[in-house]
């Protein structure tokens, strides 16, 4: 081809057709930059086809994790609204002023509401590994880019929140433990195989009447109250962005 054009460029120069030649050459760039922009439009057609491809592939995976932490964050919510209301109950200052017999607080209940805490945090793994390789350029959505924000946001007030009670449980709360009672019979709580019958029984009627405890007990329920409050904000974020990535998806089928 490319002799071809030679041939043709030689012959007019020889025949001493300036112009027509001239004209050919103009002709011959433009067929050239024309052959340029359809390469270029082609690979560029390549290469958003690649990236869609793989936004699509990034966001099911950020959709499967979020079905996952959605799961892991109800159950979570439900331990820490169980928790809040052991503690209500046993301080016997639950909302539906419902009476408790204090007589029958059993060592569970009460291990419960000194022992139990809901610590864990879900964790959408694909989002932390899209930070680390600065893949999340990839994603279009300002709006999907704009709700992860907001969930990073709740999860590190949810974080902070949990800390606050794990630092106060440990140095506070745990006090009940070592000086209210006797541990050693809630130990079979956890230890069923245990014997406790000759450790004395606990008389949480009696026991529950210390202002101190009460107000340590008093200092848990606030603190899982809000532990609460923070996991429903986290688990709204989750919802809604995972109502997002799933309504993005379904543009794409």
């Amino acid at each position: 081809m490319i002799k071809f054009f030679r041939r043709i460029r030689q012959n007019l120069l020889s025949e001493g057709k300036t112009g027509k030649y001239l004209k050919y050459a103009i002709g011959e760039i433009v067929l050239v930059v024309v052959g340029i922009l359809i390469a270029l439009s082609i690979n560029n057609w390549n290469e958003n086809q690649k990236n869609n491809n793989e936004e699509t592939a990034i966001l099911k995976s950020l959709y499967e994790d979020l079905i996952l932490a959605k799961t892991q964050s109800e159950s979570l919510i439900i331990g820490e609204r169980d928790l809040r209301n052991t503690l209500a109950n046993v301080l016997d200052i639950q909302s539906n002023n419902t009476e408790v017999d204090k007589t029958s607080l059993t060592d569970s209940i009460f291990a419960k509401a000194i022992w139990t805490m809901v610590t864990n945090v879900p964790v959408i793994n694909s989002y932390t590994n899209l930070k680390n390789t600065d893949r999340l350029e990839l994603i279009k959505s300002q709006e999907i880019k704009e709700k992860f924000t907001s969930l990073e946001i709740n999860q590190a007030a949810l974080i902070d929140m949990l800390k606050d009670r794990l630092d106060v449980h440990q140095i506070r709360i745990d006090d009940i433990a070592e000086n209210d009672l006797n541990f050693v019979r809630l130990v079979k709580t956890q230890i069923p195989s245990v014997n406790i019958e000759n450790e004395v029984q606990n008389d949480y009627k009696q026991i529950l009447k210390n202002q101190r405890l009460r107000n340590l007990l008093g200092i848990k329920l606030i603190l899982t109250h809000n532990s609460l409050k923070e996991r429903e904000n986290f688990n709204k974020d989750i919802i809604e962005l995972k109502l997002l990535i799933e309504t993005e998806l379904d543009k794409r089928k």
